[in-house]
């Protein structure tokens, strides 16, 4: 059954192809489902095309190698899109992750397990790329985020049903987990009010991120609320020293407002979170023996142990019981709640070097081109996706969840995003010094990315 359906989904590779290619109006359509598309993921999950399944036989990150909508409409659009050129050359960066997590396989006590995750980074490097490309049309990336938009309104209203409907506690919205949730609306809600600080005239601007903080506070998690407010000074203040405006000077008055209604009912979540499971005090902290777990095995596997393998090995091999963790198996069979700490045990020092400068690179590039581009909203939208992927780097630091399928999928749209819009930007200050640009200013009405 799985192959029949594995053979629909690439079937429709060529109408989603042709859909594409339909015009104005039916591309603008595709981007916005797009965009929409990684909210509804999970929800649709039993639709999942699972090639290999090795559940519950292997507990991990990962347990399957599948393919997904997402991945079939990254195929579609990736065949139509001309391949263009970056100046940003974000492959090399990529290529050197890819070949660090490959060669973790080598190392890996199960490496048809290792591959799946080998296997996620390409779709999820697909999806980046197509991404890129498609930046080189100018409508696209508005498209994209008005779907990421419709999204998050989406898992607004399944929280406030949660809450307020059943009684749910920390809502999940349609994610495994409120914190995949948390992690996932850092990807929407900055880039927004980025452009509304900038001055955009809709009402986009200004709903989604008060629909972002709301959903924030619905899921009575302390690091996604916390990284979330985070966010919105952390972008307040750059867009500020940028280019200080009145606009912005209001913005911050009636934020401060927005924050005092919010602030009971955030008192509210969490005592409501609280009550049902009491903070007690006592020596044991589950993140710091994660830590040390995953501490323990890069001191004796410095190439790192194979990605998809922490679990496998912390449990089996008696890391997890030297490092203290709780002797559950809610504990034993659990992910070190860290992704550098994750990425380091399963890739070694060698990996963990890749995927820093990966992120890096987008961060330059975001911040970079950002920083420069005043000419635009474009630099505005760019410093936005930069503070949206520094947050969920910083949330990172607490949690694992960045590197499972759907907070990767926000990552590749979010960092394609950054390398094609960042890309027009040098484009266009190259044309902008080149001596001949008046000779030829009728040919300048495109960039490539």
């Amino acid at each position: 059954m799985k192959f029949l359906v594995l053979f629909v989904g690439i079937g429709a590779i060529l109408p989603l192809s042709i859909w594409l290619r339909s015009g104005t109006a039916g591309a603008q359509q595709f981007w916005m489902l797009f965009g929409l598309l990684p909210f509804l993921t999970p929800a649709f999950s039993p639709l999942d095309i699972a090639i290999v399944s090795w559940w519950p036989h292997w507990i991990g990150l990962l347990s399957g190698l599948e393919v997904t909508a997402v991945d079939i409409f990254a195929l579609a659009a990736f065949f139509i899109l001309p391949p263009g050129r970056n100046p940003y050359r974000f492959h090399y960066s990529a290529a050197l992750y890819l070949l660090a997590v490959s060669l973790s396989v080598t190392q890996a006590e199960e490496p048809v397990a290792a591959l799946f995750y080998v296997w996620q980074f390409c779709r999820v490097y697909l999806l980046l790329v197509v991404v890129a490309r498609a930046c080189s049309q100018p409508d696209v990336p508005v498209n994209i985020l008005l779907g990421m938009a419709v999204g998050l309104g989406l898992e607004a209203l399944i929280v406030g049903w949660q809450r307020y409907g059943i009684g749910m506690v920390q809502t999940p919205g349609t994610f495994p987990h409120q914190n995949t949730l948390g992690m996932v609306t850092h990807f929407v809600t900055f880039p927004f009010f980025a452009l509304l600080l900038a001055g955009a005239r809709s009402r986009w601007v200004v709903v989604v991120p008060l629909v972002g903080a709301f959903v924030a506070v619905m899921t009575a998690s302390r690091a996604a609320l916390g990284f979330a407010a985070v966010g919105f000074i952390l972008i307040y203040l750059i867009s500020t020293m940028r280019q200080p405006t009145l606009r912005k000077g209001l913005v911050g008055l009636i934020g401060l407002i927005v924050a005092g209604v919010l602030a009971p009912v955030v008192v509210t979540s969490f005592q409501m979170r609280f009550e049902q499971a009491p903070l007690t005090e006592h020596e044991y902290d589950e993140r710091a023996a994660f830590n040390r777990t995953a501490n323990l095995i890069l001191q004796d596997h410095p190439f790192g142990i194979g990605v998809n393998h922490y679990v496998y090995v912390a449990k089996n091999f008696g890391y997890s019981e030297r490092a203290g963790v709780a002797p559950v198996e809610g504990s034993r069979n659990n992910i070190v709640h860290n992704v550098f700490w994750l990425v380091a045990a399963e890739t070694g020092y060698f990996g963990l070097a890749a995927y820093v400068l990966l992120v890096a690179h987008v961060l330059f590039a975001a911040f970079s081109a950002g920083w420069k581009d005043r000419s635009s909203m474009r630099g505005d939208l760019l410093l936005g996706l930069g503070v949206a992927l520094c947050v969920a780097l910083g949330h990172s630091s607490l949690e694992y969840i960045l590197l499972s399928k759907e907070p990767q999928y926000m990552f590749a749209i979010a960092a394609g995003l950054v390398f094609g819009l960042a890309g027009q930007v040098v484009e266009s200050r190259r044309v902008a010094r080149s001596p001949i640009r008046r000779l030829h200013q009728p040919s300048l009405g495109g960039s490539h990315s």
